[in-house]
């Protein structure tokens, strides 16, 4: 999808949140400006999964390398490893959770990988393995986790059939 038109007045004021957030105005960000009502939600809901979430950054970006990995999302894949690695976690679990498992993993990273896997594969998950998250997260962190790996469904769902391409040098993450 080809970018919007960046001298919109609204288009504008957006892309100036963005950079108020601390990130760059990424390809994502140019195709929903398209329809900007779409952009300023999109924002919302991303500031709060990225900034507000009760979950341990650690712990987030885990979730969404898994999610981005059993859906088959590069684009989200090259946003979240720098921000993985920003966030702790080790290059070793990286690679694990990149080539689709959790050998290496901390319990608590092990049964959020298998969440996130058995998610995007089955559309839904066993209690067994929510019975074993709810081990390891408060009520408010089990919501904020099912939020973060839905929203990255989402994500999905927008950046394939909008075509939207990996930024050539330097992406900073959804």
């Amino acid at each position: 999808m080809r970018p919007a038109d960046s001298t919109d007045p609204h288009v504008a004021r957006l892309y100036s949140q963005v950079r108020g957030m601390d990130r760059e105005v990424i390809h994502l960000y140019q195709a929903l400006a398209n329809q900007p009502p779409a952009l300023e939600a999109f924002l919302g809901m991303s500031a709060y999964i990225r900034d507000a979430s009760s979950l341990r950054p650690a712990v987030r970006e885990v979730a969404i390398l898994a999610t981005a990995q059993a859906l088959d999302q590069p684009y989200e894949l090259a946003h979240h490893i720098p921000l993985a690695r920003r966030a702790g976690v080790t290059q070793a679990a990286i690679d694990s959770i990149v080539g689709g498992g959790a050998a290496g993993l901390a319990p608590v990273e092990r049964a959020v990988v298998a969440y996130a896997f058995e998610v995007a594969r089955a559309k839904e998950v066993d209690s067994a393995t929510f019975d074993h998250l709810r081990s390891f997260f408060s009520a408010a962190e089990l919501i904020d986790l099912v939020l973060t790996v839905a929203w990255y469904h989402l994500c999905a769902a927008v950046l394939t059939p909008l075509e939207v391409e990996l930024e050539a040098a330097g992406p900073d993450a959804v």
